[in-house]
């Protein structure tokens, strides 16, 4: 069966005026849950014809021209018309090159301000980071956990996106957006939705996915306690000479309880099945947050559920492409 790669830009300027087309080079676009930026490049043809609803085409101009830096840009791509939204963001730079590059960042680029200057005595994460988005279009996720925060302090000469990227080091958090909307709390627990994979048949590669048993994953994990009072306890189980994983924890009672904490951890990480990336076409359509069911036709014992953390997406005259990776066993 023959389907025809398409798309839709819709480019809202400053003043409200909105520019569309479906033609261009290419699109690439880069999501991580474990990132707060994401990003994504468009390339157009360098010269183009604008044609205003109930006119016929005009004149011929310059592709750059026709875009500014802080520009609201909505992406979508598909088969045959079924698109679905890829990336909604802001223009963060026009090249003048050819073909014509327009370099996109998701809904962060609203944070590139200067932040004010703000000590608590005593707050929590959400009331910080409902701070430092403030005034903006931003949402807050609903799934944000309350976690305390003592002596808290946004230093002077910091804009909102560095504020924001300090609780994400400080406190160990995941911190990522999904459109306009914010998440800030522990990994895996966003539910997205579900997508089905069934190898070799709605996927094009797999090299890159590698079958683990459990009794051979070498794991050793490092569990920092970080206390109201922003003291930091920590442990570490698991294999002395196994690979690292930091993972942070709150409302703990002792060390003990910690350790404990991070035992069990240490076998969610200790499963049988796959870890690492498959190549898929632009359907079915998945984000990061989303859990991807897989099913090996070969070894049934093999089908599992799995956390999709990254997604990349290519579409150009090859064809569109994503990369889509697996990390935890759920």
């Amino acid at each position: 069966m023959y389907v025809r790669l398409t798309g839709h830009f819709e480019i809202v300027r400053a003043d409200g005026r909105k520019i569309t087309f479906t033609s261009w080079n290419s699109v690439e676009i880069e999501l991580d849950m474990f990132k707060i930026n994401s990003s994504c490049v468009i390339r157009i043809p360098a010269s183009a014809r604008l044609q205003a609803k109930g006119t016929k085409s005009g004149g011929s101009v310059q592709s750059a021209k026709q875009f500014n830096r802080g520009d609201k840009i909505i992406v979508k791509l598909g088969y045959d018309n079924r698109l679905e939204t890829e990336f909604t963001g802001y223009i963060s730079r026009v090249n003048f090159t050819s073909p014509c590059e327009i370099e996109c960042e998701g809904f962060e680029f609203l944070l590139r301000s200067p932040c004010e200057t703000k000590t608590w005595k005593q707050t929590n994460m959400k009331e910080v980071i409902q701070y430092i988005i403030k005034d903006t279009p931003i949402e807050l996720s609903d799934e944000i956990p309350d976690v305390s925060f003592t002596k808290f302090v946004i230093p002077a000469n910091m804009t909102k996106l560095e504020a924001l990227q300090m609780v994400k080091d400080k406190y160990g958090m995941t911190i990522f957006f999904d459109g306009s909307l914010l998440y800030a709390g522990l990994a895996y627990v966003p539910d997205k939705g579900t997508v089905k994979y069934r190898l070799g048949w709605n996927t094009i590669k797999d090299n890159d996915l590698k079958y683990r048993n459990a009794e051979d994953v070498s794991l050793k994990i490092k569990a920092v306690w970080i206390k109201p009072d922003n003291t930091k306890i920590e442990a570490e189980v698991g294999d002395p000479k196994g690979s690292l994983r930091t993972l942070f924890f709150y409302n703990v009672s002792s060390k003990s309880e910690l350790e404990k904490l991070a035992k069990e951890e240490i076998q969610k990480y200790k499963y049988s099945g796959y870890e690492g990336k498959i190549t898929t076409f632009l359907q079915p359509f998945v984000k990061p947050g989303m859990k991807g069911e897989l099913q090996d036709p070969r070894y049934d014992e093999r089908k599992g559920t799995y956390y999709i953390t990254k997604v990349k997406t290519k579409a150009d005259r090859n064809g569109g492409r994503r990369t889509v990776d697996f990390t935890l066993k759920l």
